[in-house]
């Protein structure tokens, strides 16, 4: 049996999308594939077990799942930090080792998926490095570099795994950056004797949610066009400026939504005029009935919140962007990504799959 443990530098790599993506393509090979994420840190409870809420969807996608309790032995929930800062020793290594023993029961290859950064993990014993050498694993490292830095993290990370590394993803690459990563990054760590197994594209669609995700996450009140919550917002914009400026700057993004003050008629009905998901009105001000009337045409919820501004903003920017990976389309897209930009057989060579 072998084992890939597929990890990364930094959050928000697309690291869990790319594992589902690989253990799909190994299984369209007539290999049985299992999963394994030893570290959970987005707890959930599913039938009374804690697990992982990646972990729980992963392992369902499988043709044969295994036991949810054994998926993700070790959860970060708050009462396990709590815990941890007591003095409470985490789970052994022995135990995790039981539950992937468990999973990997007549496999032919296991995707582990490790840590987000190296350095998570390590209170609980299971950074990147130990889970690859506890599993005897190789490890491919997805990054996303900073657009105008050295890629330093993917340095660092390759060197302090050694041998155990089998290669890289360069992922999320935005297109005005595509030449650089291909052409400068990639024969950049080449030649540093880290293997470069493909750059893929940034895709906006992927850290896209529905407005109803939106609501949700704002704990906003909808008063328009309530019929339009399954629509999905690719990016935002903040509104701040005088009408005829904003018409101009709105019309720069498709897809969006814009945030701006309850009592911004002025923003409110120049965002209406361009491509425009939905509207935040924050402040908890609501708009005028022209305005409230003009989206229920056009058919643009506008969703009522109580935050300012600047709360709404960094709550949206954690929220879109982040690729949630509970999405058949997603899922789909993502390995027809990786299948089009990632030379496989070469990844597979690495990590010693025929």
């Amino acid at each position: 049996m072998r084992t890939i443990v597929v990890t990364s530098t930094r959050p928000y790599t697309g690291k869990s999308g790319i594992a589902l993506a690989l253990i799909g393509i190994l299984a369209d090979r007539g290999l049985d594939v299992g999963y394994f994420k030893p570290y959970g840190t987005m707890p959930v409870i599913v039938d009374g077990v804690p697990s992982d809420e990646d972990a729980v969807y992963i392992n369902r996608a499988l043709a044969r799942p295994s036991a949810q309790a054994d998926v993700c032995p070790v959860v970060r929930s708050q009462a396990f930090v709590e815990q941890i800062l007591a003095g409470a020793e985490p789970p052994s290594h022995e135990q995790v080792l039981g539950a992937f023993s468990r999973c990997s029961d007549g496999r032919d290859v296991m995707v582990v998926e490790g840590p987000t950064e190296p350095a998570q993990g390590t209170a609980a014993g299971l950074s990147s490095c130990t889970v690859a050498s506890l599993l005897d694993a190789r490890v491919l490292l997805v990054d996303r570099p900073k657009p105008t830095d050295l890629p330093e993290e993917a340095l660092a990370e390759g060197a302090a795994l050694g041998d155990r590394l089998a290669g890289l993803l360069l992922n999320g690459i935005h297109e005005s950056r595509l030449t650089v990563a291909r052409e400068r990054v990639a024969p950049f760590l080449e030649s540093r004797g880290f293997p470069v197994f493909g750059v893929l594209p940034h895709d906006a669609a992927l850290g896209a949610v529905t407005i109803a995700e939106i609501v949700d996450e704002l704990g906003g009140t909808v008063l328009t066009a309530v019929d339009r919550l399954d629509d999905r917002v690719e990016t935002f914009m903040v509104g701040a400026m005088g009408q005829d400026k904003a018409l101009r700057f709105f019309r720069r993004k498709a897809r969006k939504a814009v945030i701006t003050g309850g009592d911004r008629a002025d923003v409110q009905l120049a965002a209406l005029e361009t491509n425009t998901r939905c509207i935040v009105l924050t402040g908890n001000l609501p708009p005028s009935i022209a305005v409230t009337t003009r989206a229920e045409e056009l058919g643009v919820p506008m969703i009522l919140v109580e935050t300012d501004t600047l709360t709404a903003v960094e709550r949206m920017d954690a929220l879109i962007g982040r690729m949630r990976l509970h999405d058949s389309g997603k899922a789909a897209r993502i390995r027809e990504i990786l299948e089009r930009d990632v030379d496989v057989a070469r990844l597979l060579t690495a990590c010693e799959i025929d």
